[in-house]
């Protein structure tokens, strides 16, 4: 006990330390502390963008900035960044550090994932989602003219519904019913509402979505029946252009939910994912 609570006090010291001394050191103004909880930490934590909150004591323009980032290569930080990086996340180390369990400024020391930094692929992340040795009862949300069947996203042995707002035209449906019959699947369309989803409660093995939660309606809504009618242990896999999407779906399936995440914002705009119901 004596032991814990030496190494208590020593951590609290070096905190007070770096609260008093790194702000006039560094020409920080003030700084913002928060204790860290599950329900506080953000939900996908960029490494790029970990350097925002904090000013910089001289600062240059927004477009003096912009102009130098892009005069260089995109994987190659300006000196700028690379002086934010240094300068601002060793601050955030060491109070994390000091602090056991704190952390500063808006965004997290802590993730609870890693986040792939490479270009989402859709057919892969289908693929990924529908892993299965055991047939599979998969909903396919936003189809719109079903074109997508053609991009070979589902496996064989699988039992597909499709499933759009708007009916498809019956060429175009007896167009893909034919092209998943001769690749070994079953394929079925339905006309429904995302945000009403008429079927049982884990009815689902996977969910599939693609480009498809920017659509006029409240994506939450969408997100939390899709879950609904996912069986325990099923697999949402997304692939969408939305800002801010892995939040909401991390908000309605829980951090823990996350099997992967990938995303290359500088490159890319496109996010894909797989969730799991937990």
């Amino acid at each position: 006990k004596m032991l814990r609570m030496k190494n208590q006090i020593q951590r609290m010291l070096s905190l007070l330390l770096l609260l008093f001394i790194s702000p006039i050191a560094s020409g920080f103004s003030s700084l913002d502390i928060r204790s860290a909880s599950l329900g506080s930490l953000p939900l996908f934590s960029i490494a790029h963008s970990a350097v925002d909150d904090l000013p910089e004591k001289h600062a240059t323009s927004d477009s003096m900035k912009r102009r130098e980032k892009d005069s260089m290569p995109q994987d190659f930080p300006s000196h700028h960044e690379a002086r934010n990086f240094s300068r601002r996340n060793l601050l955030r180390n060491a109070i994390w550090a000091a602090s056991g369990g704190m952390y500063y400024g808006s965004r997290s020391m802590a993730c609870a994932y890693t986040i792939e930094r490479v270009e989402p692929d859709e057919q892969e992340t289908y693929a990924a989602t529908m892993k299965s040795d055991v047939p599979l009862r998969v909903l396919w949300v936003g189809v719109e003219d079903m074109r997508g069947v053609f991009k070979n996203l589902f496996p064989a042995g699988n039992d597909v519904i499709a499933l759009d707002l708007q009916r498809a035209k019956e060429k175009d449906i007896r167009a893909a019913t034919k092209y998943a019959t001769e690749n070994g699947y079953r394929l079925k369309f339905q006309q429904g509402d995302a945000t009403k989803l008429q079927f049982k409660d884990e009815s689902f093995d996977v969910v599939m979505s693609s480009l498809f939660l920017c659509q006029d309606f409240n994506p939450e809504v969408v997100v939390s029946e899709i879950r609904r009618v996912l069986k325990p242990g099923g697999r949402f896999g997304f692939y969408e252009h939305v800002d801010g999407i892995d939040k909401v779906i991390t908000k309605v399936f829980g951090e823990r939910s996350v099997i992967r995440v990938q995303y290359y914002p500088e490159k890319f705009n496109v996010i894909a994912g797989i969730v799991n119901k937990v």
